[in-house]
């Protein structure tokens, strides 16, 4: 009872706030505000990427460090370069104003799905793990890895880096080789992954909050819709797909492990997709639910197959149910069905969000727009729980009033009797020869339809209790009968008098009021 009191009373809350239309302005002006000023802080933070190197495949072993800028090596964007079964050198030669950065120590932060040796300006630097020709000789490195640049070797002009490689324990080949290299102030580079996560880690809460609420939306109702046992099966694939993501930067993992992280990111997302086409469908659809989700599944898993990246199929594995929710929702809303037509648009703005730049959605705003989705989600659901409350208690009241007119008129028809306690002897009265009862601290008084007035040693509230319903509770000291009631008289102090068919008078509580004009109405 205590977990659905406070359920109750937190749909109520949020109800009321939704309808001051301050709840969605607040939480959206917040999260981008959030997301915005820690992509400029990220700005601030001083880094020089390596975009453009020269690869050499050594297929004979026959490479080194001081003859690789002679040989006659491809020129590509590091994002393109393709980790063979062979030793890979890629090599880069750039320029790099030093003053800016000689206040800290430097470090080459190097995330690749290999094991690395490091080489700048002629001099070994580094390895991560160590890379052979040879798969039994290679020792694996870990995905992300940052290594010291002593500050001796830094120059203005014509500084060469030279990266020797091999990646025979790669599980899969799904996934860009080498994300990035990056120069910047030393630091562990968990650290760094995090930096570029933490726009993702400010909707963590709201997801866990979304998680529990939907929870209770579904374990309290007495009987739940379908659509709704969808939300927090939603709300936990895209906790778990976040905690993944972030995984990257709490646990130096090996690089082996890297396409296994991004193949589970993928399923957790094409789950997401699924709950989220199952929510539409069961709020929207009445007919062929499983033929509509059949279909959309069809059309997500085809475009997933054709997408090039596993990144891209990451995208397309939400991207295209939330396009086809949007398609149903929207056709339901054609259709005049209620709360469709805000579905449709919250699903068609969720959908070009991530057209409009799909790479850097999945980095960074994946997870604050799916946030913002499940918010939208929980408002419509409390305002429909709301109304559903809303109209049980009409129904109930309703019932109520009913079940009382009922009572009455059987009352009226066959008079119940109640035993008086009194002085001298017992006595059977019918209650429809009792005008009203008056409290006088352990006894009550009662007036008789004869014109008696007797006293019955029992307290006030135990007589309500035995009374029928044809007996209204006035004031603290009073009880009277209904259908001895002629008028109602109001009084400048807020209370009144009733005045009785039999001539009497009795006063009405200033508290009691209100409900005695419904009563009586």
């Amino acid at each position: 009872m205590a977990a659905k009191s406070i359920r109750v009373y937190f749909c109520t809350v949020l109800h009321d706030i939704v309808v001051k239309a301050k709840l969605l302005y607040v939480f959206l002006l917040v999260s981008f505000s959030m997301v915005f000023s820690t992509s400029l802080a990220a700005d601030d933070f001083n880094k020089f990427f390596i975009q453009e190197v020269r690869v050499c495949y050594d297929e004979n072993a026959g490479l080194s460090s001081d003859t690789f800028f002679l040989q006659s090596c491809n020129k590509m964007p590091l994002g393109d370069v393709k980790l063979s079964n062979n030793l890979t050198w890629i090599g880069s030669t750039f320029d790099f104003n030093v003053s800016e950065l000689l206040d800290k120590p430097i470090g080459l932060f190097f995330s690749a799905q290999a094991a690395a040796e490091f080489y700048f300006n002629g001099e070994l630097i580094g390895r991560n793990g160590y890379p052979s020709a040879q798969p039994e000789s290679e020792k694996v490195g870990v995905m992300d890895f940052v290594i010291y640049i002593p500050k001796g070797l830094l120059k203005k002009q014509q500084n060469e880096l030279v990266i020797k490689l091999s990646s025979h324990h790669k599980v899969y080949d799904i996934s860009t080789s080498i994300p990035f290299a990056i120069i910047t102030y030393y630091g562990s580079p968990q650290n760094i992954v995090l930096r570029n996560y933490l726009p993702t880690l400010l909707s963590l809460g709201i997801l866990v909050i979304g998680l529990v609420f939907s929870s209770q939306l579904v374990l309290q109702g007495s009987n739940p819709r379908r659509s709704t046992c969808w939300l927090p099966v939603f709300s936990l694939l895209v906790v778990l797909q976040l905690l993944v993501e972030v995984s990257r930067g709490l646990i130096a993992y090996e690089y082996p492990y890297h396409d296994v992280r991004l193949v589970v990111i993928l399923l957790l997302g094409m789950l997401s997709g699924m709950c989220l086409l199952l929510y539409i469908i069961d709020s929207f659809v009445k007919s062929h639910r499983w033929a509509y989700f059949s279909l959309s599944m069809l059309l997500t898993f085809a475009f997933i197959y054709l997408g090039n990246t596993i990144e891209e199929k990451t995208v397309f594995a939400l991207q295209i149910p939330a396009g086809l929710s949007f398609c149903i929702s929207a056709y339901q809303a054609f259709k005049l069905y209620d709360n469709a037509m805000k579905h449709a648009s919250a699903l068609l703005a969720f959908f070009f969000v991530i057209a409009i730049n799909p790479n850097q959605f999945l980095d960074l705003y994946f997870y604050c727009f799916v946030a913002v989705l499940l918010v939208f989600f929980f408002i419509q659901h409390s305002i429909e729980y709301k109304n559903e409350q809303s109209q049980k208690q009409l129904a109930q009241k309703r019932a109520e009033q009913l079940q009382r007119v009922l009572d009455e008129c059987k009352e009226q028809q066959t008079p119940s009797k109640i035993k008086l306690n009194l002085t001298d002897k017992e006595e059977w009265v019918s209650c429809d020869s009792i005008c009203f009862v008056k409290g006088a601290r352990d006894y009550v008084e009662i007036s008789l339809l004869d014109e008696r007035s007797v006293l019955h040693n029992e307290t006030l509230t135990i007589m309500e209790e035995k009374l029928p319903v044809t007996f209204l509770r006035i004031h603290r000291s009073y009880i009277v009968n209904k259908q001895f009631i002629q008028s109602l008289q109001k009084l400048p102090s807020g209370g009144g008098n009733l005045l009785l068919s039999t001539g009497a008078s009795v006063p009405v509580s200033r508290r009691i009021m209100p409900k005695i004009k419904k009563q009586l109405m």
